[in-house]
């Protein structure tokens, strides 16, 4: 997933990604391996090795091939090594990470840098590369232009709001509604609502923290602390307490389907979540978001899953019960 938010003057970018096998990479692995051992592919699993991501970094490249680092971070430290990346966006490199996010390669690059076995390497993602076959809904640019003349403040008190920017939309996850609460110079306190009727401002009172409540259609709603940052108040996956899921189903052969029914039990606070989420060939692989007030899954997955072959015979239903976002079935 990417993003790019800001004005022509003053932006941010985040990047979330990982560095592992996507189904297509993985049916070829098992795929070849039944081949030299000379045995049906279904009897090959698949297991990870000993992979380790010390450091992913986000860099920016020019047309002179000049590159910039934008972001580092550590990753997940388990499969599939997700990494999320944010930082400030210089002016300069506004236009080379819109084109990115539009499909161009050669603009953006996450690099890993680890180790496979006792064998360093150095893997190199190409955002536009991924952006170009990404749904929509996994890339967002949220711009807004630079004003012709200066906004009338008050002069007695400079710096007394910041712009407010939401990166994701609610509604399509488990997250209904947010409530932000804070209190201005005065310290009188105000609450807004998003997604509301009335409109959000564009700028947000200033302060260290903001208060938000974070609502769901069912389970009790949490409470999370968001604070400023490059480009003012940013309401995203990491404010709203979303972790990504993903689901893989290997060693399956062509013509099988493989359904599954989801339930997400947070363990405390976090939102209940549930999904019918169907899985075939040649992906093998479906991810979605739940929200959870903690930094991990922080709760259970229960899955059903129900296997048909591609004869039409189906396997006996079984449940699958999972504390890690990542999950084999």
């Amino acid at each position: 997933m990417a993003t790019v938010v800001g004005t022509d003057t003053s932006a941010s970018v985040q990047i979330s990604a990982h560095w592992w096998p996507d189904g297509k990479e993985t049916a070829a692995l098992v795929a070849r391996a039944a081949t030299e051992l000379d045995v049906p592919p279904s009897t090959v699993i698949v297991t990870p090795g000993p992979v380790t991501v010390r450091h992913v970094t986000l860099v920016a490249r020019g047309d002179g091939e000049e590159e910039a680092v934008l972001a580092s971070s550590t990753s997940s430290g388990m499969p599939p090594y997700t990494a999320l990346l944010a930082g400030p966006l210089p002016p300069a490199l506004l236009p080379l990470a819109r084109e990115a996010l539009q499909g161009r390669r050669g603009r953006l690059l996450v690099r890993f840098d680890g180790a496979v076995g006792a064998d360093e390497v150095v893997r190199e993602l190409d955002v536009g590369e991924a952006m170009s076959d990404a749904p929509s809904g996994e890339k967002h640019i949220f711009l807004t232009a630079t004003a012709t003349e200066a906004p009338v403040t008050d002069p007695a008190a400079p710096g007394a709001s910041l712009p407010l920017r939401i990166t994701v939309a609610t509604g399509s996850v488990p997250v209904r509604a947010v409530d932000l609460t804070g209190a201005d110079a005065a310290g009188t306190p105000w609450t807004v609502t998003y997604p509301s009727d009335d409109p959000l401002p564009e700028q947000l009172p200033a302060a260290e923290s903001l208060d938000l409540v974070v609502h769901g259609e069912s389970g009790k709603p949490y409470r999370r602390t968001l604070r400023p940052g490059a480009s003012g108040w940013v309401i995203d996956e990491a404010a709203l307490g979303l972790v990504t899921v993903t689901c893989q189903a290997p060693g399956r052969t062509d013509g099988a389907v493989v359904a599954l029914e989801v339930w997400y039990e947070p363990a405390g606070d976090g939102l209940p979540d549930h999904r019918s989420v169907t899985l075939d060939a040649p992906e093998w692989t479906a991810s979605w978001l739940v929200a959870s007030a903690q930094e991990d899954l922080g709760g259970e997955l229960v899955i059903d899953v129900t296997e048909t072959g591609a004869d039409g015979v189906a396997v006996p239903k079984h449940t699958v019960h999972s504390i890690s976002p990542q999950v084999r079935v």
